[in-house]
């Protein structure tokens, strides 16, 4: 009789190249709910932007990677996403030294970007269609950056309305927190990928590093802007 083996969180392959000085961590959407393994779609759905980290921050020293978490869901208490975040952000620091790190969530990844944030080497904190339900934390946030994007229609359980009070509680800690809305957007923006790839990619770079990117700060109904 064969015995199941226990999964376990792991990394993709560092995308970028010469001497790290931050990261890119990218985590993926999953479900509230389950112990099956992680959503290869979900992990699709940042390869573009992992893409556009690389190429535009590689001569810049940050390195980027995807999380593979154990399970695709966040499960209650367990909080398992957290916990492979946390496991992730210890990785990052044993492989590369006290490098800054900006975490990039998408959906359920965005829960866990925001609950794992206040880690020391974290700088700051990305959230696209973030799941932010009622009651989670927003102290550790303090002296991060933060950017939220949300469509205004999102009314998944991961939805605008709660984004949007958790930055209105998050704006007491944070005066560097940016939020934008996508007009008429739902859950999935397919329609504006590019437009949220290329603002994200600008908040990583600008906090990594020497971009001189303006978000616009304090502001929490701000529309997407379309790509430049």
């Amino acid at each position: 009789m064969f015995g199941s083996r226990e999964r376990a969180a792991e990394l993709t392959d560092r995308r970028g190249s010469g001497e790290v000085k931050g990261v890119a961590l990218l985590l993926p959407g999953g479900s509230v709910r389950s112990r099956r393994g992680p959503l290869k779609l979900a992990e699709l759905g940042l390869r573009d932007l992992a893409t556009e980290l690389t190429e535009r921050g590689g001569d810049h020293g940050i390195a980027v990677h995807l999380l593979r978490y154990r399970y695709r869901g966040w499960n209650g208490e367990a909080a398992d996403t957290a916990v492979d975040t946390r496991w992730a952000l210890a990785e990052i620091a044993r492989r590369y030294g006290g490098v800054p790190v900006v975490l990039v969530g998408n959906s359920l990844g965005g829960r866990a970007a925001f609950w794992c944030a206040g880690d020391p080497a974290v700088v700051g904190v990305a959230g696209i269609a973030p799941w932010l339900p009622e009651g989670d934390p927003v102290d550790h946030l303090a002296g991060r950056r933060v950017l939220v994007v949300h469509g205004d229609r999102d009314r998944s359980t991961a939805s605008a309305a709660h984004s949007l009070a958790y930055a209105r509680r998050a704006a007491e800690f944070v005066p560097d927190l940016a939020r934008y809305e996508v007009p008429e957007g739902g859950h999935f923006l397919v329609k504006r990928a590019d437009d949220i790839r290329a603002l994200t990619t600008a908040f990583v770079l600008s906090t990594l590093g020497d971009d001189p990117a303006h978000f616009a700060t304090g502001e929490l109904h701000t529309p997407l802007p379309a790509r430049a």
